[in-house]
């Protein structure tokens, strides 16, 4: 990679830990900072009569958080193997809306919340599952996952059919709630 002088510039910057300490640090805190911001977990402070979080424990907060990630290795090879991969699905994300877009007729602007109603939630779940499936094969668990499932099929359509039949059998004795009528 070191044919041009860019490339001389990454591998110095490799060498010298920025993206095995440094980024990762960065990130994690940023994260977690974010997250106590947000939470206000550690409280608020009244500043000029408004409520605000104590930005001093949350930085310190994130601060040892980013530092027990970056010490634990295993965790930033997990960072590096799947943040790109995340950033990949992102990508298939924006361009599929890009095509969707592109195709959208009308005068009004395009709204993908509106044209995909009913796929919401199908869509939500099909991408938490492959960030989950990412996050499992950066650790390593993803293909012993894969073959105890399959090792185990006959097993498991099973205990897949005795769990419907039992949600069955419970949706049907539960009586439902009764409409109100509007007389």
């Amino acid at each position: 990679m070191a044919d041009t002088v860019l490339g001389e510039a990454v591998e110095f910057l490799q060498d010298f830990g920025f993206f095995d300490v440094i980024l990762p640090f960065l990130l994690v805190f940023t994260i977690v900072f974010g997250v106590l911001e947000k939470t206000k977990i550690f409280g608020t402070e009244m500043i000029g009569g408004k409520p605000y979080p104590k930005k001093n424990i949350n930085s310190m907060m994130a601060f040892v958080v980013a530092f027990f990630v970056v010490t634990a290795k295993e965790i930033v090879a997990a960072i590096q193997t799947s943040l790109p991969m995340v950033s990949l699905i992102l990508l298939a994300i924006v361009s599929f809306l890009m095509l969707i877009g592109s195709l959208a007729t009308g005068e009004n602007e395009f709204n993908f919340l509106e044209m995909f109603k009913g796929w919401r939630g199908f869509m939500v779940t099909l991408f938490f599952i492959a960030i989950v499936g990412i996050f499992f094969q950066s650790f390593g668990w993803l293909q012993p996952l894969w073959d105890y499932v399959s090792g185990q099929g006959q097993g498991l359509f099973i205990i897949l059919v005795f769990v419907a039949i039992v949600g069955g059998v419970i949706s049907f004795v539960i009586p439902k709630a009764p409409k109100e009528d509007d007389d």
